[in-house]
C-alpha cells in the first residue's frame, strides 16, 4: 500500500515541465555518477529496457539480410585476389617503365638540342644512339652504339654526352648497323684551359692557356704546360682540336686534377687532367654526323 500511495503522490506531484525537469536532473546526476557505481545495476536495466524491442531487431535484422546479402569472409589466398594483385602489380610496373622511357626521352632531347644550338651544328646530321655494348676488360675502352653507315655514321664521327662533354670518335669504319667508338680519354687532344667559375667574353680563346693531353695509366690525361700558364685545380678542360669538327670545339673534356712538375724540362710544369665522364657508363650518346663531300 506505501508503495502504490507513494506512485500516486508521484504521479501527481511530478508532471508535465516538473516531470520534465526531474528527469533532466536525475539524467545530470547519474552522469556525474562514477562508473563504479553505475556498472552493478545499468546493465540488467538496460536488459529489461530491451526486452520489448527484441522482435523489431530480429525483423530489421532480416529485412537487411534479404536487401544486401551478408558479405562473404574475405580470403587474400583465393585465386581471384592473387590474379587482381597480379595485374595490379604489373600495370605499376608498366607506369614506372613508361615513365622512365619518357624521362629518358626528354634527356636525349634535351642534349640533341643542346648540340643544335652550338656554332658549326649547321648541316650536321645529329643521331641519338643506345650503348649496346662496352669493353668488359676497359682496357681497350671501347664501346659498340647502336648506329652504324645505314644511319650515314661515318669513322671518325664525334660522340657527345650530356650535350656538352666530348665523349670520343668512331673509332673505324662502322658496320651496317652499329658502330664502335674509342672514348676521349684513349686520344690526344689539342686542349685550353678555362677557369672553373666563368668565361670572360672579351677575351680571345687563344689567351687561354693551351696544350695537348695525351692518355695516361690511370684514366686520366697529362700534357706539358709552360711555366708562365695559370693553371690551377679544378679548372675545366675545352676541346680546341679541329680534327674532331666543328661541332666538337670547344666543348667539355675533363677538369685539371693536379699541376706537377716537369723532371724533363725545369722550366715546365705537368697538368693532369681527369675526364668529366666515361662513355662506357652512359646508356645513350649524340653522333655528330658530317654531310657527305659533295653536299658540304
Amino acid at each position: 500500500m506505501n508503495a502504490t500511495r507513494l506512485l500516486q503522490f508521484l504521479a501527481a506531484r511530478l508532471s508535465g515541465r516538473r516531470l520534465d525537469w526531474t528527469l533532466a536532473v536525475l539524467a545530470f546526476v547519474l552522469a556525474l555518477l562514477p562508473a563504479r557505481a553505475l556498472a552493478p545495476w545499468t546493465g540488467d536495466v538496460a536488459r529489461i529496457v530491451a526486452v520489448p524491442i527484441v522482435p523489431l531487431m530480429h525483423l530489421g535484422m532480416a529485412v537487411r539480410d534479404r536487401i544486401r546479402p551478408p558479405r562473404e569472409a574475405f580470403d587474400p589466398r583465393a585465386p581471384e585476389v592473387i590474379e587482381l594483385e597480379m595485374a595490379a602489380e604489373r600495370y605499376r610496373t608498366l607506369f614506372e617503365q613508361s615513365r622512365l622511357k619518357s624521362e629518358a626521352l626528354e634527356r636525349d632531347l634535351a642534349a640533341v638540342k643542346a648540340v643544335r644550338n652550338r656554332p658549326g651544328a649547321g648541316g650536321v646530321q645529329l643521331e641519338t644512339a643506345a650503348v649496346v655494348g662496352i669493353d668488359p676488360t676497359r682496357r681497350e675502352g671501347l664501346v659498340r652504339i647502336s648506329l652504324g653507315a645505314r644511319h650515314g655514321v661515318h669513322r671518325d664521327a664525334a660522340v657527345i654526352l650530356r650535350g656538352d662533354i666530348f665523349g670520343g670518335i668512331v673509332a673505324n669504319d662502322p658496320a651496317e648497323f652499329v658502330s664502335l667508338v674509342r672514348p676521349s680519354i684513349r686520344c690526344n687532344l689539342g686542349v685550353r684551359i678555362y677557369p672553373a667559375d666563368a668565361v670572360e667574353p672579351e677575351r680571345a680563346p687563344a689567351t687561354y692557356p693551351g696544350t695537348v693531353l695525351k692518355p695516361a695509366d690511370g684514366g686520366v690525361w697529362l700534357g706539358d704546360l709552360a711555366s708562365d700558364a695559370e693553371v690551377r685545380e679544378g679548372q675545366v678542360v675545352r676541346l680546341a682540336d679541329d680534327r674532331y669538327g666543328n661541332v666538337a670545339k670547344g666543348m667539355r673534356v675533363g677538369r685539371v686534377r693536379r699541376v706537377l712538375p716537369n723532371d724533363k724540362v725545369p722550366l715546365a710544369r705537368v697538368v693532369e687532367v681527369e675526364p668529366l665522364a666515361q662513355l662506357a657508363d652512359e646508356s645513350t650518346v649524340v653522333v655528330a654526323i658530317d654531310p657527305p663531300e659533295g653536299a658540304r
